[in-house]
């Protein structure tokens, strides 16, 4: 496999057609959902603290994750991972890990809390190892991490 790199989309990539075709056949509308708002500029992940990450190997995205102030409180200082998705050949390998973790990390200036929902068991147990708890009766959440500030 070809080496993964991690940088923040400032525009959708043309191979990012090739990783929806992909989300699609594994029975997933968010990465459309997510072209469909960022075309639209309905959501540019361009708030503070906000970023939209691609891992890119061989000049291919490969992985795409998001990371947006949390649209179902009024709390600036809650943040949302979204639309994360990994092509399959590319999964446990470390790629989804390397993007939830720089988007955390790339949040902390501005959120003290990330919430998600995590729609599949896989789901559940892969933010479980990142730290994610499960929570109970949140609306539009089944997880959520505490986010310790930046040493820098």
């Amino acid at each position: 496999m070809d080496p993964v790199s991690i940088r923040q989309l400032l525009e959708l990539p043309a191979s990012f057609g090739g990783l929806a075709a992909a989300s699609e056949r594994d029975g997933y509308e968010f990465i459309r959902r997510l072209a469909r708002e960022w075309h639209s500029r309905e959501n540019r992940f361009d708030r503070p603290g906000e970023r939209l990450l691609g891992a890119e190997a061989g000049g291919q995205l490969v992985a795409v994750g998001g990371l947006n102030r949390d649209h179902y409180l009024d709390d600036p200082r809650v943040g949302r991972v979204r639309h994360v998705y990994v092509l399959p050949e590319w999964r446990n390998v470390g790629v989804g890990a390397l993007i939830v973790r720089a988007l955390l990390d790339a949040g902390r200036e501005s959120f003290d809390r990330i919430r998600l929902r995590a729609a599949t068991t896989q789901s559940d147990t892969f933010y479980a190892r990142l730290g994610f708890q499960k929570v109970e009766a949140e609306t539009g959440a089944t997880h959520a991490l505490l986010l310790s500030p930046s040493l820098d």
